[in-house]
């Protein structure tokens, strides 16, 4: 068997005593078998499987640039990079009154516009 030794913390109770009072507060202790045990390391497991598939390798590699950074990229005003949001030739997602966009959408329309230039 695994013993577990956890505070008990109550945060209700916490704010009626003071000080010495909540120092003075016993230890829990909880008893887990070795089966309880590899279940809960199992599920544990499980789920940071999950959410590496979920979140995966690409998601933790995007790199998101500022209006500034697009703009010194593609070498183009605030003013034509909003009309690119707005007409959907660059999305962005917004957060509060920010705008940021995925590097890989940024160098996809980088790559398109010297295509064009390259052919006419």
């Amino acid at each position: 068997m695994i013993l577990l030794q956890a505070k008990i913390c109550d945060e209700a109770q916490n704010k009626n005593r003071n000080y010495k009072q909540n120092n003075n507060r016993t230890m829990g202790y909880f008893i887990i078998t070795d089966s309880n045990w590899a279940r809960l390391r199992d599920e544990i497991l499980n789920l940071a499987e999950t959410c590496q598939k979920a979140f995966g390798e690409q998601s933790r590699h995007t790199d998101w640039l500022h209006n500034g950074d697009v703009c010194k990229l593609l070498n183009i005003s605030k003013r034509t990079l909003q009309h690119y949001r707005d007409t959907g030739v660059l999305p962005c997602s917004q957060i509060g009154h920010k705008c940021y966009y995925k590097r890989e959408d940024v160098e996809r329309l980088l790559q398109t516009k010297s295509e064009k230039s390259k052919n006419g």
